[in-house]
């Protein structure tokens, strides 16, 4: 034998040597802490169930965490900050217009009718006032759906889910953007009160037909504020909240009024109304305009955006909130569209209009008409359009002979000869004229393009004794926190002599208090029509886009008599 052959003692002996001290020995097998009692097949499925007893509260605490740091990324005031449209008042300070950024009016929480409140409880969310953000039974019921339909058929928000989906636009449908709104709607519940939740929520959600808002809702739909929404427009409007664009009621009157229906019931059904509330108010009139209801804005909108493009950033104008009050008169402006409506209905078809009221003290436009139509366009012709102005120009040559001394006992054209084109052309630039201009004797028969703004302006001066006014539209620009961004004070600049525009104006109107004055191109293409007052002036243009020659006869004597009404009723 081997003296490496190990025998049984010494095989007994290694073991003892190796094996583990007494303190720290354990058995290689547990005993079950599970009574012997319970039977053998239940000890497995209980022994897990015990597990995970301990583990999906961890793992509930650890998404739980998770979602809270992903929510505190989100800053809470865009929840309450949100885009609306810079807003137009006219120089009595009455709103008259909306432009740019989104078409959004905020309101108050005080604006909102109570009866809107209910209906919006009874159609989105009846525990509003009650939970904290979180619906749990509809939640539960929702997931229900979910895991049957295996698919996200049922999202079960509140009010407040729908505040946090629209203010950081998340609108995917999964579990993660689930859970993730879930976590911001608990922050905005502990940082917002109900009230300020529901104001921004209405303010923030989309109506159809372009209308972000309740506001602006209710005054596309019915030409009315929130605060005065009747019940019948109320259920209307919170029933589309689900489907917008597709009931609009515009576009789709049976599926709103469909809509409507299925918000009464749910009043009737959580005990906000009787059923005989519910059928009165079905059959009250829904006054739904035909049409939005653009008004005088929607006329003098063009105008004035264009001269706000040009004091703002791109950028600025996008984030809206701004006012701007304009040198518009509401009410001078309802007069012209009045009187225009009556001119338009004695021309020709195919012949254009512009109009232009001023006030030659300040150069404020008062009014304003780019077209025979009130549909906005970009090419707004008191603007754009330049045409010859023919006899009309007589008293500017009249003027400038005067400035230089020379007699003005003669006809335009002879009168204007002893002045001499280049000395004409200078003179007629201080009225603000800025051409082209004819050659030769052309010029003094009115060959000179302008436009019907331009017009007004050199006569405002002499309306304004040879004073010159700057043109402008907006007054004053006021940011969203009510800062004075931009202020126009009005400026005059001499540029001909009050003895020379008395001269001139005995000349053209001798004995007249009303001092009017039509004439027509040298081609017989365009008619021109001024009124001269301290207080006014005013200045319309008809004619076609393409030049062709008017029924000259007709139309100067139809805008005579326009221009006697205008004048008449601006001076009442």
């Amino acid at each position: 034998m081997s003296r490496y052959t190990p025998t049984r003692w010494s095989r007994q002996q290694c073991a003892l040597e190796n094996a583990p001290d007494s303190d720290s020995w354990r058995p290689s097998k547990r005993p079950s802490r599970i009574p012997n009692w319970i039977p053998r097949p239940l000890r497995g499925p209980l022994r897990f169930v015990l597990k995970a007893g301990v583990l999906l509260p961890l793992l509930c605490l650890a998404i739980a965490l998770f979602y809270s740091c992903l929510a505190f990324r989100y800053d809470l005031k865009e929840v309450a900050s949100m885009p609306e449209r810079s807003v137009v008042l006219d120089i009595q300070d009455r709103e008259i217009a909306t432009l740019h950024g989104e078409n959004r009016r905020l309101l108050t929480r005080e604006e909102i009718p109570p009866f809107f409140v209910q209906a919006l409880q009874a159609r989105e969310d009846k525990r509003f006032f009650e939970h904290h953000g979180v619906d749990v039974m509809g939640l539960l019921r929702a997931t229900q759906r979910n895991l049957r339909d295996r698919s996200f058929t049922q999202g079960a928000s509140t009010l407040s889910m729908q505040l946090a989906r629209n203010s950081y636009s998340m609108h995917q449908r999964s579990l993660h953007r689930k859970l993730l709104e879930i976590a911001i709607t608990l922050r905005i519940e502990s940082h917002y009160s109900k009230d300020e939740i529901l104001t921004s929520y209405l303010n923030r959600i989309y109506f159809g037909s372009g209308c972000h808002g309740l506001d602006e809702a209710a005054r596309t739909y019915f030409g009315i504020p929130a605060s005065e929404l009747t019940p019948n427009q109320c259920a209307l409007l919170a029933g589309i909240i689900r489907a917008p664009h597709a009931c609009s009621p515009l576009r789709n009157l049976k599926g709103a009024l469909k809509q409507r229906d299925e918000v009464l019931d749910r009043m009737v059904d959580e005990e906000y109304i009787t059923q005989e509330n519910a059928d009165s108010i079905r059959m009250g009139k829904l006054g739904l305009l035909s049409e939005p209801n653009h008004g005088t804005g929607g006329i003098i909108a063009p105008l004035i955006r264009r001269h706000f493009e040009e004091l703002l950033k791109d950028s600025d104008i996008n984030d809206g909130g701004l006012v701007l009050k304009s040198t518009i008169s509401a009410g001078i402006q309802f007069i012209l569209e009045e009187e225009l409506a009556r001119f338009i209905d004695t021309l020709p078809d195919g012949v254009e209009i512009a109009a232009v009221i001023l006030n030659p003290q300040t150069g404020g436009i008062e009014a304003a008409r780019g077209g025979r139509t009130p549909r906005p366009t970009r090419f707004h012709r008191a603007l754009d359009a330049r045409r010859d102005l023919g006899s009309i120009f007589t008293p500017f040559v009249l003027t400038a002979a005067a400035e230089r001394g020379h007699p003005i006992r003669e006809s335009a054209v002879t009168t204007g000869t002893r002045i001499g084109n280049p000395e004409m052309e200078r003179l007629a630039k201080r009225f603000g004229f800025t051409g082209p201009f004819g050659k030769g004797r052309d010029l003094y028969r009115g060959t000179l393009s302008t436009t019907p703004l331009e017009l007004a302006a050199a006569a405002a001066v002499l309306s304004n004794g040879g004073q010159r006014p700057r043109t402008h539209l907006i007054q004053e620009l006021r940011n969203a926190d009510g800062a004075v961004v931009f202020k126009n004070a009005p400026s005059l600049t001499p540029a001909f002599s009050a003895a020379a525009i008395r001269e001139s104006l005995s000349a053209v109107f001798p004995a007249k208090t009303t001092r009017i004055l039509t004439g027509s191109s040298p081609a017989d293409t365009d008619a021109w029509g001024l009124s001269l007052s301290p207080s006014h002036v005013i200045c319309i243009w008809a004619g076609h886009d393409r030049p062709r020659a008017l029924p000259e006869t007709l139309i100067l004597k139809d805008l005579t008599a326009l221009l006697d009404r205008l004048t008449t009723r601006l001076h009442r």
